[in-house]
């Protein structure tokens, strides 16, 4: 499990707005188990798949677009 500290919870906000208009974010979400808090994210990837730094970043890079 890989657990990351958001700037905010407005993160979280554009990370869901961005998994409507972005095919990437949708995937990452066929990919990972993701659990909210209110300051952080925790991503475990599903079976059959591993983890990969660059979804992550990818992941942020989307969501920076909603902010």
């Amino acid at each position: 499990m890989i657990k990351i500290v958001l700037p905010s919870s407005d993160v979280i906000e554009a990370i869901n707005k961005a998994k409507e208009d972005h095919l990437f974010v949708t995937g990452f979400f066929i990919k990972y188990n993701v659990k909210y808090n209110k300051s952080n994210i925790e991503i475990d990837p599903k079976e059959g798949f591993e983890y990969d730094p660059r979804d992550i970043f990818h992941l942020g890079w989307a969501a920076r677009e909603y902010m």
